[in-house]
């Protein structure tokens, strides 16, 4: 596995360091299950936390297992939690696919809002979606069970379709049952003119 989605520190706050030193209930082990009954929901690189924990507030009937390697946004979505303590949201600071590896419970939905596109052609492999990546969430996720991606990248949209037509164990689908605020990411994306896609892929069987 090539690890460009481990924990990174980047500029920290005060406050940023305040509340990465806590140990919170939101934070879950690698792997761990979150106690509930309600439909999980895994959000892989929630970026700075802004739209995540207004969709957390927003969606209540399902729990979120917010994934994002980078401190600063993970920070802020524990100081979130700390000042509003959500029962409906759960916290992991690193790499995704190795909290894929070590679950061991299935889950409804996944969600990735703008992923890094590495568009450089050798960067490419470092891309988180890719034919494994599949491979995996479909193996994670229940019957009936979705993945919602959202990108603004023109070369990733194209690396998208290419691994959707070259496989058949997802089919692609108009809805995804939760709601999302506009990110900072979408945001920008818009400012910039660019084409933002969404692909909703539902597993087959």
């Amino acid at each position: 596995m090539i690890k460009t989605f481990s924990s990174r520190a980047g500029r920290l706050s005060d406050t940023n360091k305040k509340f990465l030193q806590l140990k919170s209930k939101s934070i879950l082990k690698i792997g761990e299950k979150p106690k509930t009954t309600k439909p999980i929901v895994m959000d892989i690189g929630f970026g700075d936390a802004q739209s995540f924990v207004c969709d957390v507030a927003e969606n209540k009937n399902y729990v979120f297992i917010g994934i994002e390697p980078y401190k600063k946004g993970f920070a802020r979505a524990v100081q979130f939690y700390e000042e509003n303590v959500p029962k409906n949201m759960f916290l992991f600071n690193g790499d995704a696919r190795e909290f894929f590896e070590e679950t061991k419970y299935k889950i409804d939905f996944i969600r990735i809002h703008f992923p890094d596109p590495w568009p450089k052609k050798r960067h490419a492999k470092r891309r988180l979606i890719t034919k494994d990546f599949l491979l995996t969430s479909y193996d994670l996720l229940k019957k009936g069970g979705s993945i919602e991606i959202i990108t603004d990248s023109s070369i990733y949209q194209r690396h998208l379709e290419e691994l959707i037509s070259d496989q058949s164990y997802f089919k692609k689908i108009k809805d995804f049952p939760i709601t999302c605020q506009i990110s900072t990411f979408h945001k920008k994306a818009i400012e910039k003119g660019h084409t933002v896609k969404k692909y909703v892929l539902k597993k087959t069987s």
